[in-house]
Formats: structure tokens, sequence, C-alpha cells
């Protein structure tokens, strides 16, 4: 960023936000802060204490070493200020998670959808489930700055292009329905683009740049990041390659059914239980589904040249019974080209998280746009935030 050495005020709030987001890694003394800012320690110290008056910073308790003389005074970032909702709206499950200003956990609450839901009852349980997750975290709605939603749908400007896997019409304006519900700024993503963030922010792809996420459960669908970022495309749809009959995704579990036990078709836990167990039946039926899965993944990884891709979902519980026979395909098929193929560590919280980071970013952004506006460095309120996702134009 330019700036012109007669803005004292523009330098000032740049200032202000390289040094909030040094505080959001650790405490630090103001020579610490000095040092990651590049600034003096003089002009550190008037920054830090411009933070603590906004209130955005507090005084973390004291360090340093006995007889050292006077200890140096640490500040922290007052990250119980607000929270942030990651929410899983899943057409089967919905999760959400509750973060602090840091992105960290404070808790979490899952809801199963009953099968004869509809869509607009499943949005509806949404604010149920977000006032669980709030009191098992000793929070309120009241506290909220952001709430951001993973659908599985491909989502453009913020609104529901598409709904994955349905000829259903959207709701297209799904975001501004749970902001009247919630009273709170709501932003969308596709639910398998935030399990790749995730990913790439505290599961298994943390210290990898080009990475596939796939989600393998009741439907199969990917998510990429890229250079670090995760890749939407021009539309939203990157890694919806599900859409291709000749993909095999969509067939690939009629694999898993066709098993059958007196007359109905045994569930994908009961085939992956009796595979486990040498069953031959079993075990040809759990080859043939990760034949079908592995196509449309090594189709991803020969198009991306990933370094990992990281397997999700509800089918990553059968373990090796389904992941030696998936790698032994990917590595057929790819001639050997993807180097590790790694499982999710995050288990059902992998959407809600990356949706926690979607907020995340979202307020770091919004405090950006604040730094070249002509109005003062925002505080650390509801009020402050509540104009993100307002203009959603991704």
């Amino acid at each position: 960023m330019t700036v012109n050495s007669g803005d004292r005020s523009l330098l000032r709030r740049i200032n202000l936000l390289a040094t909030l987001r040094s505080a959001r890694e650790a405490p630090k003394t103001i020579a610490a802060f000095a040092t990651s800012t590049g600034l003096s320690r003089t002009a550190a110290e008037a920054v830090v204490l411009d933070l603590v008056d906004l209130g955005w910073l507090v005084e973390a308790g004291q360090g340093g070493h006995p007889g050292a003389g006077r200890p140096a005074r640490h500040y922290r970032l007052r990250a119980e200020a607000g929270v942030l909702l990651g929410v899983d709206a899943g057409p089967h499950n919905i999760v959400v998670t509750v973060a602090d200003l840091r992105g960290e956990p404070l808790g979490s609450a899952h809801h199963a959808v009953p099968q004869a839901a509809s869509p607009r009852s499943q949005v509806d349980a949404v604010p149920a489930v977000i006032s669980q997750a709030l009191e098992r975290s000793g929070r309120s709605l009241a506290d909220v700055w952001v709430t951001a939603v993973g659908v599985p749908g491909i989502v453009r400007r913020g609104r529901v292009a598409q709904v994955v896997g349905s000829a259903d019409s959207p709701e297209t304006d799904l975001a501004g329905r749970l902001r009247a519900l919630l009273g709170c700024p709501v932003l969308l993503e596709n639910d398998c683009n935030l399990a790749a963030v995730a990913e790439h922010w505290r599961g298994v792809a943390q210290d990898v740049d080009d990475m596939v996420f796939v989600h393998s459960g009741n439907r199969t669908s990917a998510g990429l990041v890229l250079a670090g970022r995760l890749y939407r495309g021009h539309t939203g749809g990157a890694g919806e390659i599900g859409a291709l009959a000749q993909v095999g995704w969509e067939e690939a579990p009629t694999r898993l059914e066709a098993l059958l036990a007196g007359g109905r078709a045994r569930s994908r836990k009961e085939v992956f239980a009796l595979a486990s167990r040498g069953d031959a039946e079993a075990l040809a039926a759990v080859d043939a589904f990760s034949q079908g899965l592995a196509f449309g993944i090594a189709a991803l990884a020969l198009a991306v040249d990933p370094q990992l891709v990281v397997i999700g979902g509800g089918n990553v519980r059968a373990g090796d019974t389904l992941l030696t026979p998936l790698r032994r395909y990917i590595d057929e098929f790819t001639y050997s080209r993807v180097p590790t193929v790694g499982v999710s560590s995050l288990g059902n919280q992998s959407v809600s998280l990356g949706a926690v980071r979607l907020a995340l970013d979202a307020v770091d952004e919004f405090l950006e746009a604040a730094v070249t506006a002509a109005a003062g460095f925002p505080p650390p309120t509801v009020a402050a935030f509540a104009g993100i996702g307002a203009r959603d134009d991704r």
C-alpha cells in the first residue's frame, strides 16, 4: 500500500492494523510488537496504547526473569470481545462451532436433520442449534459479529446459484433469510470449499500450498486450495466434477448398495464392517466403490498437480478398509504422481471450522477496508462490524 507521507491519520490506521494482526499470534511486549511490525519502540508503544484505549488490547500480565529488573508488560488481543459462528448447514446434519476473535473454538453443537425435513425447515432449525452452541460456550447471539455458513451448493456473489446434486430451485437469498433470523451479518460458501479451508488452516494440510479435499459421504464433492488460497473458479463451481456422470462419483455408491441382505440393501456401515472381516462380496463392493471414487480424484489431481489429496466425510470412518484400495487406485490412475493421500483430522467439524476461518477473514478484510476509509479505526463492538457481508461481490 502506497502511503502519502503527509497523511498521518492513514499511517496511524495502517500501524494499528499491523499491530492488531501481530497481537492475534500471541501476547507480546512493546519491544516484541516493535520487532514484528518494524516500528520504533516509541511508535509501537503509542500504537499499542491506542489499541488499549479502543478496547482491542488488554494487559496480559507480566513476563521476565527474577532479578532482571521490572518485568516487561505483555499485551494480548481481547479475543473475548465478540464471537464468530461457523455453521455447517448440510442436508443430513447441522453443526455449529462458536469461536473467539482469534478463531479459537469455544463450543459446538450438532443436530441430525430428519430425513423428511424440507429445505426451509432445515434452515429454520439453524438458530436453535446456534443457541445451543452459544449456551455451551457461555455466550449469546448479541455477542456474534459474523456468522458464516457452509451449504451444499455453488455460491456466487454471496447467493446460492445451484444446489449441488439436486434439480431443485435454490433459495437464492439464503444469507438474507438467515440474517433476518439471526440479526447479524451472514456469509455463505460451498461446504466442501470450507472443509478444504479448514484442513489448510487447522488440519493435515497446514504446511501444504496445493491440495485437493474430497468429501466422501452421502455425496462426493471436492474443494481446492491452490497457492495457499481457496480456489473457487470463475462462477464458484471449482471442484464440482461430480456433475459429469462419466466421472462416476454419482454411480460409485451403488456398488455398496448392491450388496443385499434379506432383499434389502445393506448400509455403507454394514458393507464396510463386513469387508473389514474379510467377506468376499463386501470386499468386492468396496473395491468397486473405491475404483469409482478414485477415478474422479485422479482427474482432479492430474489437472492441478497437488502436493496432497485429503479425504474427508463419513466414509473415512471405514479406515484402511476403504483407504487401502482407494490409495491403490489413485496411484494407478495418476501414475503415482500424487505423493500423499491423507485423511481429514477434523471429523464432522471440518465445514464449521472452515466457516469460522471465513468469518475471521471477513473481519480482517473489513478492518483493512477501514484503514483506507476516512473514518477512524473501528472499535471491537458488534455494531462496528454490522456492515460485513452487506455487499458480498465475490
